[in-house]
């Protein structure tokens, strides 16, 4: 039913792949193709566009889309391939905006039958730049009393054509770590020579790990380092060791409690190694929280099929949560060709199952 008008707006959208906030032509083609549509059309953060539908109700309910590619240089042979080298809708984006375009017309046609007004959001810089932090501090959600956000991911996992999400922890927020530590190079070989940057650098990845093993466990979290560096002898003291990590927690409880502990652990290691330690702990975006009360709404409404663990990857829809109950979605693919893949691709024909998702959903009492 809808799906030459998802294959149009999709494939036109994958020829223009742009980066964060730099979307001039995505934009453009988001405001050309709802012009005719009897709704207030702004723009926000910049290359942002929000489609307000008014059915003279007292609630909204917001649906989002992300815009931005990924600096990937597309491995397919398709027609319709990127036209910018070096970047590429490669994590789906361009059928998210397609799946929301589409539904804008039914919502165009239905909107004095539903509830609630509708607000759309085509949301620029999510794979970083944090454009949904950015939407949010417009104030538009709470001046149009939105209370319920929904949002689609593309899923290559799963069958094509199944929804599946789950309710409480969906997304992590994923935060970095990283530590400077600056000592003072020595001969190995000379006891006590050198203040050891090294040996405070490991000390701090083992005492994050243990402390990360002593906490309560009431959500899922991870913390993992993946790089140290330092050093360029076998007999010399380094004078400088860098740690860098990641840190994917669900409760902002964990979060601190893991970020807590590091900050003593640094502190300890100047103090043991007579070392200086300077160490930066990236918040990121917060952690995607899927509304039981919307998830239930949802499986009576539709069929759904459970996710039994939440993802470790980070989302900045979480941002909406702030604000208002969200959940998030994912639409199977059936591909198996992994997000920001050069080769990632998929039927246009998944898309259809998003856009009867958004018309269910937007039936939902």
């Amino acid at each position: 039913m809808y799906l030459d008008l998802l294959t149009r707006h999709r494939r036109a959208l994958h020829r223009i792949p742009e980066i964060k906030y730099d979307l001039p032509k995505t934009q453009a083609y988001i405001l050309e193709a709802l012009k005719d549509l009897d709704c207030a059309v702004t723009t926000a953060a910049g290359t942002g566009v929000l489609a307000y539908f008014d059915g003279g109700r007292p609630e909204t309910m917001a649906f989002r889309a992300d815009m931005d590619a990924l600096p990937v240089t597309e491995a397919t042979a398709h027609d319709f391939q990127s036209a910018h080298p070096g970047c590429m809708h490669a994590c789906g984006h361009d059928g998210h905006m397609a799946m929301l375009l589409v539904f804008a017309r039914w919502v165009n046609e239905n909107i004095n039958n539903l509830s609630r007004n509708v607000l759309l959001i085509f949301q620029p810089a999510e794979e970083s730049g944090g454009g949904g932090e950015k939407i949010v501090e417009t104030g538009a959600l709470e001046r149009l009393n939105a209370k319920r956000v929904f949002a689609i991911h593309v899923e290559p996992a799963l069958p094509m054509g199944v929804v599946a999400t789950r309710p409480g922890p969906f997304m992590a927020r994923a935060s970095e770590i990283h530590l400077d530590v600056d000592g003072l190079s020595g001969h190995a070989a000379v006891p006590g020579a050198g203040r050891d940057a090294l040996a405070a650098a490991v000390d701090f990845v083992h005492g994050a790990y243990e402390a990360d093993r002593e906490l309560p466990r009431s959500a899922p979290r991870r913390i993992k380092f993946c790089k140290i560096t330092s050093g360029n002898s076998t007999n010399v003291i380094p004078a400088s060791a860098q740690v860098a990590g990641t840190m994917r927690t669900f409760s902002d409880a964990d979060y601190d409690a893991l970020r807590a502990r590091m900050e003593f652990l640094a502190q300890k290691a100047e103090a043991d190694y007579g070392v200086k330690c300077r160490l930066n702990i990236l918040a990121g975006y917060p952690a995607v929280i899927n509304d039981q009360e919307l998830y239930d709404r949802a499986c009576a409404a539709l069929p759904v099929e459970y996710i039994p663990e939440p993802s470790f990857l980070g989302e900045d829809f979480s941002y909406y949560g702030r604000v208002a109950p969200e959940i998030m979605f994912r639409i199977g693919l059936g591909t198996g060709v992994p997000l920001h893949a050069a080769t990632f691709d998929f039927d246009e024909r998944a898309l259809e199952t998003g856009v009867e998702l958004f018309i269910k959903l937007a039936g939902m009492e």
